[in-house]
């Protein structure tokens, strides 16, 4: 069990589902994996099945999944993880055919989490109850950067909008 790693990136490296059930183990006996970037693979439903199982109990605040081949199918599970996990901060869905019912499933569960606060995903996707959806993230984001701000000393304009 890896207790030391807290950032993994594995994008660009056509990443397989056995590859995706391989950083679940990860996931699981990691307690201080913080951040996530399995973009522009190939894992597909299974993978993210896969992930999204072993995110229940992790210190994970920012899973980039982007161009994954991820559908509907994966995008119900990921939503379904997102409701029962409390560390999620940032996800990026984009590239993904997961239609606007799934989009709607990820930003409706991301908004019932409380912690979530950015879930990026395709312009194509979004309908008005996307929107809506996506404005209580935002409007959570402005507010946890301000809360941030504040507690550091800041002046609350001194956040910028966009960065991680």
């Amino acid at each position: 069990h890896n207790t030391s790693l807290t950032e993994l990136g594995v994008e660009w490296c056509e990443l397989s589902v056995e590859g995706a059930i391989s950083i679940s183990e990860v996931i699981m006996g990691n307690s201080s994996l913080e951040k996530l970037w399995i973009g522009w693979s190939e894992i597909g439903d299974d993978g993210i099945s896969a992930i999204a199982g072993a995110l229940g109990n992790s210190k994970i605040s920012e899973l980039d999944v982007h161009e994954c081949g991820i559908t509907l199918t994966g995008a119900r599970v990921l939503a379904a993880a997102l409701s029962s996990n409390h560390t999620i901060r940032r996800l990026d869905l984009c590239d993904n055919p997961i239609t606007v019912e799934g989009v709607l499933l990820i930003v409706t569960a991301a908004v019932h989490n409380t912690v979530c606060h950015e879930v990026r995903i395709d312009d194509e996707y979004e309908n008005d109850e996307v929107k809506m959806m996506m404005n209580i993230l935002e409007e959570r984001m402005r507010r946890d950067k301000q809360k941030v701000a504040i507690e550091t000393g800041k002046a609350a304009n001194d956040c910028h909008h966009g960065n991680h």
